[in-house]
């Protein structure tokens, strides 16, 4: 296969955007979807086997994949943890526990079964769980409901004239909530409870004494549940899953099961048969994951913008199809209040678009097609009308930031409940909307998001990032913006951008941060560089490189920039890069996102920014 390509300057550069580009387009399905997986860890295996489980759902062939994932992924100690280094996570650990007792997949005596059950106890046991763990066990009958929050409180939402309302609450955790409340006001216990954990879970017996609600208390559940009934009606795809979250589903099926819907009916069967399509099992690795959701969407828009970017033509047939799957994927009908014109990050969301992938769907999309095309206009319709009355954006709402409700006792996460402004997500929309000349630097919308990105740089120079690892992600995105909009390298913030990125660099060149920055609230240095990461910071550099005149400057840059592309020459394989730590954030502390396709995109992009940047240049020190 032939392609063209802008002149690079540097075979060894050239050759790695080469290879990553032709193992991109070998990897495209046959939609024209890039479905590398989307890992969140060992929680949605171990949640997949338990529900199947409850629901009375025997697929051995679904199952048996994930226990070997799990027993493959105890750790010496017998915890599992969340990332790579962590000292171990007492729900995930509880989750895997119970996941394997209930396939029988170990003895009593087992070695890695006596040092989990000891590594729970020496942790706090299992009344220390997060109540999205504490939740599951409840319908598993393995521990009492008394002890998760009292359900009455969150029934308000649903009440006219109260201070909250479901729509208050952030997509991801709002379409938990009505499921999570109907089991609590029923104290629902599933047909299948095994009731296995016993000897994990020490409590009076009178918290097993089930609440016998006054006749007011009654009516209000039922009047309660009717309306967590209609939303899950209203919010559901057509698949049966809610925005394609697997944790969301499996508790609503448990929830539809209590309001009298048996297992079998067409919509729980459905929904199981959608979430079993995410299961990944990969024959020649061994690799195994049970995805959460699928990143089908974000994955492709961001492989078609690298692969336009590499020069290769927009005629090209794979890029067409790729065309053609993004633009079946805009979410074009109004279905729940939202705004339409957005799209969605899985490829069984129907009605959750949100601005991170309705970013990345467009700025691909715009490598094909006019400005005034009707799917260009209305995807920048939906970004304009979610601007933050602060002048940032969120990922999945518009003013959805009473950040007292992260303060409400069912919340034991953190960042769970609202979806303020956030630097990565603006920094982003802004630099899209400038890059692709939608709006100038003069707009009113432009000028207040810069304003808020000025504002919220934190006092060493850098930006948290929501839903990258962390800090490098969030200067990344704001920097662009920044750059962008023209501010000159000499600005306060954009100086105090490279002198925090540069005292962050690795001494071998690479770029690598710990997942738990977002827990400590400042920058963590991994114990060795990331290529997502190093991408990150080597295209950092590069924005600033390009918008200084300094010499100086222009020559610091340069070197720490030449420092990066080696690394990520030196440490490319035959199969490209791989990253060892995950790469992104869902909920600090609890829940980490492996993004498979970033070591595909990010490094390739990176080093095509810098072929435009040092074009002709020798970047080896000497060269």
């Amino acid at each position: 296969m032939k392609m063209a390509y802008p002149r690079i300057g540097c075979k060894d550069v050239d050759a790695a955007v080469k290879a990553a580009c032709v193992q991109l387009l070998q990897h495209q399905g046959a939609d024209g979807a890039w479905t590398d997986c989307f890992d969140t860890g060992m929680m949605p295996n171990a949640q997949t086997v338990i529900s199947l489980y409850l629901i009375g759902y025997r697929d051995v062939t679904w199952t048996a994949p994930l226990v070997g994932a799990i027993r493959k992924h105890q750790r010496e100690d017998g915890s599992w943890g969340l990332f790579p280094g962590d000292a171990g996570d007492l729900s995930t650990t509880v989750e895997c526990f119970y996941a394997l007792e209930l396939m029988k997949a170990w003895a009593l005596d087992d070695a890695p079964r006596v040092r989990a059950k000891a590594w729970i106890a020496r942790h706090g046991g299992v009344r220390r769980c997060r109540n999205l763990t504490k939740m599951f066990l409840a319908v598993g009958g393995e521990i009492p409901w008394s002890w998760l929050p009292s359900p009455w409180l969150y029934t308000l939402m649903f009440m006219k004239g109260s201070p909250f309302s479901i729509e208050d609450i952030a997509t991801f955790t709002r379409v938990h909530v009505p499921a999570m409340l109907v089991l609590s006001l029923y104290r629902y216990r599933s047909r299948y409870a095994a009731c296995i954990l016993r000897e994990l879970v020490n409590c009076d017996e009178r918290e097993w004494d089930d609440e016998r609600p006054s006749p007011m208390r009654t009516k209000l559940a039922s009047w309660c549940a009717e309306r967590c009934l209609e939303f899950l009606r209203t919010h559901m795809g057509q698949d049966g899953t809610l925005a394609g979250y697997h944790s969301s589903t499996w508790l609503s099926l448990f929830a539809l099961h209590a309001l009298g819907i048996d297992f079998d009916a067409p919509i729980i069967r459905c929904a199981i048969a959608s979430m079993r399509q995410n299961l990944v099992v990969e024959e020649h690795s061994g690799y195994v994951h049970q995805q959460t959701t699928n990143a089908h969407i974000w994955n492709t828009a961001l492989a078609c913008r690298v692969l336009l970017d590499a020069g290769i033509p927009e005629s090209h047939p794979q890029l067409q199809k790729a065309k053609s799957y993004l633009l079946a994927k805009q979410q074009v009908e109004r279905r729940t209040g939202r705004p339409d014109g957005g799209w969605g990050f899985s490829s069984n969301n129907e009605n959750h678009p949100d601005c991170d992938d309705t970013v990345a769907c467009l700025d691909a999309l715009r490598g094909f097609m006019q400005s005034s095309s009707t799917p260009i206009n209305k995807g920048v319709s939906f970004l304009l009308s979610m601007q933050n009355r602060d002048g940032g954006w969120s990922a999945f709402e518009h003013n959805c930031d009473k950040r007292w409700l992260e303060r409400l006792p069912a919340n034991d996460m953190h960042r769970a409940m609202c979806d303020p402004s956030t630097a990565d997500i603006t920094g982003r929309v802004v630099a899209f909307l400038l890059r692709r000349r939608v709006l100038n630097s003069t707009d009113s919308s432009i000028k207040r998001a810069i304003s808020w990105l000025q504002a919220n740089q934190l006092r060493d120079g850098s930006w948290y990032g929501r839903w990258g690892t962390t800090y490098l992600y969030g200067t990344w995105c704001a920097v662009q913006a920044l750059v962008a909009a023209n501010l000159p390298a000499s600005s306060p913030s954009l100086m105090r951008a490279l002198r925090w990125l540069l005292s962050v660099q690795r001494a071998d060149g690479s770029f690598g941060e710990l997942c738990e920055s977002d827990m400590l609230g400042r920058y963590s240095s991994a114990f060795t560089g990331q290529p997502t990461q190093t991408a990150w910071g080597l295209d950092t550099l590069l924005h600033l490189y390009d918008c200084t005149a300094d010499t100086a400057v222009k020559s610091a840059i340069y070197r720490s920039a030449s420092m990066a592309v080696d690394w990520l020459l030196d440490h490319r394989t035959a199969d490209g890069w791989f990253d060892t730590c995950p790469n992104g954030s869902a909920f600090p502390g609890a829940l980490y996102i492996t993004y498979h396709i970033y070591p595909k995109v990010w490094p390739t992009s990176a080093l095509l920014h810098f072929q435009r940047s040092i074009e002709g240049k020798n970047f080896r020190e000497g060269g």
